[in-house]
């Protein structure tokens, strides 16, 4: 026993389009005779292994077979080449199709990932919360230091490797103890020096520390603050 299988295509466009493509055929010039026949022969074996062959299908075939005889006309002057149209929806399709590979593309990626799920955070009335002053650090400056590090301290940051999940290295709270180490230690802690002071540093490192500032700017008695713009954040015990 022999097993065949065919291709299945979406509608009458994509199975057109895969015949111009497999023919390497310039879509602007369509040997209309040529792709008729091919288009034919293939629904002639979806009959043949009792495939439904849908209504729009046989439409395009139709179509196929009218652009065919008209091209055997000579043209009159100033007469729209029959093929002018079917050209257009050609275009169109392989736009629509171009786009929905590409998003199939990022689709595929996407199940590399995985994201933490939403969590509701609510705060008790008794909570007491700390509103940071004017020339205390924002989020906005943190990213602006954060781009600065890597444009500016000569950091050699490791790349990892794409496309792969793995366990997380670092957790904020491992970040936020270290730098609260650090305090206690010495008084003050430098942003940037805590970063020189690895001798090598991944992404997932640094934008850690980041969050483990912001974390740190919500506790009372301490104080995060910056000199300059793009200049160097310090942390220190109020």
């Amino acid at each position: 026993m022999y097993s065949i299988s065919l291709e299945i295509f979406q509608g009458p466009f994509d199975l057109l389009y895969h015949l111009i493509e497999k023919k390497e055929i310039d879509i602007y010039d369509i040997p209309i005779a040529e792709i008729t026949d091919q288009y034919m022969e293939y629904l002639d074996q979806m009959i043949q292994f009792n495939m439904n062959v849908a209504s729009e299908f046989i439409l395009m075939a139709s179509t196929l077979i009218e652009i065919k005889s008209q091209m055997l006309l000579p043209l009159k002057e100033k007469e729209e080449d029959p093929r002018h149209e079917l050209v257009n929806k050609l275009l169109e399709y392989k736009i629509f199709k171009e786009v929905s590979e590409q998003l199939k593309k990022y689709e595929d990626e996407c199940c590399y990932y995985y994201s933490k799920p939403k969590e509701e955070m609510a705060l008790d009335s008794d909570v007491k919360t700390e509103q940071l002053s004017l020339n205390e650090i924002n989020i906005y400056e943190l990213y602006n230091v954060f781009m600065s590090l890597i444009k500016n301290q000569n950091l050699k940051i490791v790349n990892e490797e794409k496309l792969k999940v793995y366990r997380e290295n670092y957790s904020v709270k491992d970040c936020v103890d270290e730098l609260v180490k650090k305090l206690k230690s010495r008084g003050r802690v430098s942003l940037f020096e805590t970063f020189r002071e690895k001798d090598k540093i991944t992404k997932e490192y640094v934008i850690t520390t980041f969050l483990a500032v912001l974390e740190l700017s919500n506790k009372q008695g301490m104080r995060i603050y910056q000199t300059d713009i793009y200049s160097d954040i310090i942390i220190i015990a109020a």
